[in-house]
């Protein structure tokens, strides 16, 4: 979830919102219902209203949602503004929307739950011919001479810090990736625009695109950036790209993305490189695949070099921690599950949090040498889990 200060940080980003507000005035009429999916503060439903929306529905599951609810009746907007402390997917709303607006993709499209999200919000509040705000992000991908942002990767472990090996850790963090500035002069061959997604269209939840390129400058490319072109709605959009001339500031929100290699590899004019990008969605977030293959120019059958790099590779897992996802595992509680299932068992029948920390003090007294560490515990269950 985003603190208080990230939401500052976005509103801060002038850019970002001065293209909400344009598209906002190219789409808002006085008979505008809109929905504000992710809502946080509650900056983009507050313009809404400025703007002139009829209604305003805000959803926010986080308890930033209660600033929200404060800066509208600060701002005159009580009456006009909805809100609603759920996931989107949990809300039924009593009327369907003339516009859909969200920014919860964060620097890439697929990031946690937001296209089944918005899938979602346009199968059940839009009415038909309603409009999506986003409309379309499409993916940039460059080919880069970074040898900044590899360092990152590689410096710590590989030069022997205080006399000890820690090469151990650099497989790992190379299949990892970060965010990173990008500029003109690090390309190593004219951006790939592989594929979009449309929000009016799209249904799968998944990534996977190919680019392609035949190196245009000799040098050491590390890796790619990625980023989006952002259309908000007709006329009105931003870009992070290192091409564009709009391009969003540096201290933008939207920050490029960099997938390093496992090593760099020299390059030569003519050599030709593709990338088989994927992202699957797996519980929560997604799992990020990069296949690279780079062919020597003067050899078109000759591979100079080839990764097959993952996020899963990224993560330090023992082979206890696997056997405990297998299907054929056969789980028991731990301690920890213990503490949630009796708390979860004495919650169903009406007790105050004071009588069930009592028990639970008395349950698992190595846990909770004293009561108000067992009422803080039941206090946090009950806020994730109660109504």
């Amino acid at each position: 979830m985003y603190s208080i200060a990230d939401y500052g940080a976005m509103i801060q980003d002038t850019a970002r919102i001065d293209a909400f507000i344009r598209a906002f005035r190219r789409v808002i009429t006085p008979e505008t219902v809109v929905v504000d999916i992710g809502t946080g503060t509650g900056i983009l439903a507050l313009l809404a209203c400025q703007m002139g929306a009829r209604r305003v529905y805000a959803i926010e599951p986080d308890e930033s949602i209660h600033v929200a609810r404060e800066a509208a009746a600060a701002n005159g907007y009580g009456d006009r503004v909805e809100y609603l402390q759920a996931l989107s997917t949990a809300v039924t709303l009593p009327e369907q929307a003339d516009l859909i607006v969200s920014d919860i993709g964060g620097v890439l499209p697929w990031l946690h739950h937001h296209v089944p999200t918005i899938v979602d919000a346009r199968t059940r509040f839009l009415a038909p011919g309603g409009t999506l705000i986003p409309r379309r992000d499409r993916l940039w991908m460059a080919l880069v001479e970074a040898p900044d942002l590899y360092r990152q990767y590689s410096e710590p472990w590989g030069a022997h810090p205080y006399g000890l090996d820690l090469t151990s850790a650099r497989q790992l963090v190379v299949n990892t990736w970060r965010q990173g500035r990008i500029s003109e002069e690090q390309l190593l061959a004219p951006l790939a625009r592989p594929m979009a997604v449309d929000y009016a269209e799209v249904t799968s939840s998944n990534l996977d695109t190919t680019a392609r390129w035949t190196v245009a400058r000799a040098g050491t490319a590390h890796g790619f950036g990625a980023g989006i072109d952002r259309l908000l709605t007709d006329g009105v959009g931003f870009s992070n790209a290192p091409d564009c001339v709009d391009r969003l500031p540096p201290d933008s929100i939207y920050r490029t993305v960099f997938f390093p290699w496992s090593s760099p590899v020299s390059l030569a004019v003519g050599d030709v490189v593709i990338i088989e990008l994927r992202a699957v969605l797996v519980g929560d977030d997604y799992v990020w695949n990069w296949h690279s293959t780079v062919l020597d120019q003067r050899l078109t059958d000759r591979v100079k070099a080839r990764f097959d790099q993952s996020t899963l590779y990224g993560v330090p897992l023992s082979a206890a921690q696997l056997h405990k996802r297998s299907a054929s595992h056969v789980p028991a509680l731990n301690e920890d599950g213990n503490l949630v299932s009796f708390t979860l068992d004495l919650m169903r029948f009406s007790m105050s949090l004071r009588e069930i920390a009592g028990l639970l003090a008395e349950q698992f007294p190595s846990r909770f040498p004293d009561w108000q560490r067992a009422l803080n515990y039941v206090s946090d269950v009950s806020q994730r889990y109660g109504q």
